[in-house]
């Protein structure tokens, strides 16, 4: 609660008894800060020509940020840029999806987390993204080599 002393200055300033007052902590000020921008629409931002605006649901963005995180151990790195166009997602309410925009080989990349999200888990990233967007992951097919063949019986 403010000090009567400040209660009886607001009463004078608006011209009116102030029945109450509060003073606002540092943690207040902070808390109330924050909620203003939170609370303001998202800056929309224009797209850079050639990157591709994508919209995530949240699932599909968790499958995206635990790809990242493996990077520096996966033996096909995430492609390069994909960290940052993920860091900068922005939710759009309208859509109720995270908006990134990436270039062509990062929707490639992006393809291959949701592939590996099928195999650890779901598979419903990967067929949405492939059914809105048109991208899939393929895995290499394996190449099998011949047993090389053994000449015959020999004496031993």
């Amino acid at each position: 609660m403010a000090p009567r002393e400040e209660q009886a200055e607001l009463s004078a300033k608006a011209g009116r008894p102030v029945p109450w007052a509060v003073q606002l902590t540092d943690d207040g000020w902070d808390a109330l800060l924050y909620a203003q921008v939170r609370a303001a629409p998202p800056t929309v931002e224009a797209p850079v020509p050639g990157l591709q605006q994508v919209g995530l649901r949240r699932s599909e963005l968790d499958a995206l940020r635990r790809f990242l995180a493996l990077r520096g151990r996966l033996r096909c790195e995430p492609a390069s840029g994909l960290e940052s166009a993920v860091e900068a997602a922005r939710f759009n309410a309208a859509s109720n999806r995270w908006v990134v925009y990436v270039s062509g080989e990062q929707m490639d990349s992006m393809a291959r987390a949701f592939y590996l999200e099928r195999l650890g888990g779901s598979a419903a990233p990967a067929n949405r993204f492939a059914r809105v967007y048109g991208v899939s992951y393929t895995p290499p097919p394996l190449l099998l080599t011949p047993e090389p063949e053994h000449g015959g019986a020999s004496g031993g």
